[in-house]
């Protein structure tokens, strides 16, 4: 698979002169024709872990942060390797950055599409090694791996989507973080866990924190007891006890065939919702293209193993489990209402999918969404029937309200959708003037 990727890079990175001479331009990917970054030669003088390193850059110091990508944590730094501490994961993706360098004789050339680019006082670039003869983009080789996390910038968005296929690539084959027992055997190893995340909350995201959050589904037969793990997004968040996300408490328990909510904002803890409490929203809402924008929602056990994880939007191995076995139906006029209904000869479970109002004319913008817990099952033929309006706690198995008044769809245009989580389309209805294109 590597070396499918060693694409040839155009002369004129190439020929980018030594250290301290003058930045060249080229493109800022292997392979592609735009954007186009500055590049300039360093001399690494330290390597912290697997997304930072000290560089002598025009005769000074300088602390370089890897574009595009979050590796994990040390806890202690050292230029000796057996005296460095910390996730397991950290570990090796500082160890992969230092054999690259190595090999590159220490020297790497820094990319970036703006130079006054920067994660707080370190300058954000991509770092490129010498390997087999030629230049290679580290954060590639440390996404290849899976050993870093997708984190996707909107400055430096030349790597976003290409090192979003490679995530999902790696949680595909289980490579590095996605192997679920790298840090040695965990608790529950064997229930089937799975993670689903709503990043978009109703209107403005920061007004409403409480409409982000991660759930966590035990699709086994016993409790899953999570008392001691963490779930966090591709950003580095400190929690209680210094945990890079928020901790779960200790009496955490989800029922099987159960599903744990933790929700963005603060509020009152219950038996199978919890909150974050941050001050911000945490999750980045989607755009597309070459600097796609999103994120992701991870669960880690105590050991650091990643147990369960969604990224979205979905580039790789998608795959829609309602794809072409339900129907989607909208009534924008009297007794507004967006139905569900299951078109196949079996069951089906509208878990890990929502519905989601649209902005007339702005496909990637939405007005509110309902989404569905898992367990929501529609038998063949049954219709599920969603009130915008109405109460919550008026809900049955097949009529829910989404309590957000009697006068949401307007009559003369609107789009309403089914998608999954991670972004896949089910099924789109429009009606007057408005499309779903």
């Amino acid at each position: 698979m590597r070396a499918a990727l060693l694409v040839v890079l155009p002369a004129a990175l190439w020929a980018v002169p030594a250290a301290g001479a003058a930045t060249r331009h080229a493109p800022c990917a292997e392979g592609a024709r735009q954007p186009r970054c500055a590049f300039t030669d360093a001399k690494v003088s330290f390597i912290a872990d697997g997304d930072t390193i000290r560089v002598m850059l025009a005769g000074r110091t300088r602390t370089i942060r890897f574009t595009g990508i979050n590796a994990m944590e040390l806890t202690r730094y050292s230029k000796y390797p057996d005296r460095r501490r910390g996730a397991c994961h950290g570990l090796a993706a500082t160890a992969l950055v230092e054999r690259a360098i190595k090999r590159s004789g220490g020297r790497v050339r820094l990319a970036a599409q703006k130079a006054s680019s920067h994660s707080n006082k370190r300058l954000r670039r991509s770092v490129w090694v010498r390997e087999g003869g030629r230049w290679r983009d580290l954060s590639k080789l440390e996404m290849e791996a899976g050993l870093a996390l997708w984190l996707p910038n909107g400055i430096e968005n030349a790597h976003n989507r290409e090192y979003l296929v490679l995530a999902e690539r790696a949680a595909a084959a289980r490579k590095g973080l996605f192997d679920p027992a790298a840090c040695g055997t965990g608790p529950d190893q064997d229930l089937p866990i799975s993670v689903t995340v709503n990043w978009d909350a109703d209107g403005d995201d920061m007004q409403d924190l409480n409409g982000e959050w991660i759930d966590i589904h035990n699709g086994g037969g016993r409790d899953l007891r999570l008392g001691g793990w963490w779930v966090r997004d591709s950003w580095l968040r400190y929690g209680q006890g210094h945990v890079p996300g928020y901790r779960l408490p200790d009496a955490t328990v989800v029922p099987a065939g159960g599903t744990l909510r933790v929700r963005v904002g603060c509020g009152a803890a219950s038996d199978l919702e919890q909150h974050w409490c941050l001050r911000e929203s945490a999750f980045e809402n989607v755009t597309s293209g070459f600097g796609t924008m999103g994120d992701g929602a991870y669960l880690f056990d105590p050991q650091g193993d990643l147990r369960a994880s969604q990224t979205y939007p979905c580039v790789v191995a998608c795959s829609d489990p309602l794809a072409g076995r339900v129907r989607l139906d909208v009534q924008p006029g009297r007794d507004e209402s967006i139905s569900v209904t299951n078109t196949s000869g079996f069951p089906v479970d509208l878990g890990g999918h929502l519905v989601k109002l649209h902005n007339a004319g702005e496909p990637d913008q939405f007005v509110f969404g309902y989404p569905f817990r898992p367990g929501t099952v529609l038998q063949p033929g049954e219709t599920l029937r969603v009130d915008p309006g109405g109460s919550p706690a008026d809900d049955t198995r097949l009529e829910r309200h989404a309590g957000r008044g009697p006068y949401v769809l307007a009559d003369g245009k609107g789009v309403v959708s089914l998608r999954t989580t991670d972004d896949l389309v089910t099924a789109c209805e429009a009606w007057g003037v408005a499309s779903c294109r």
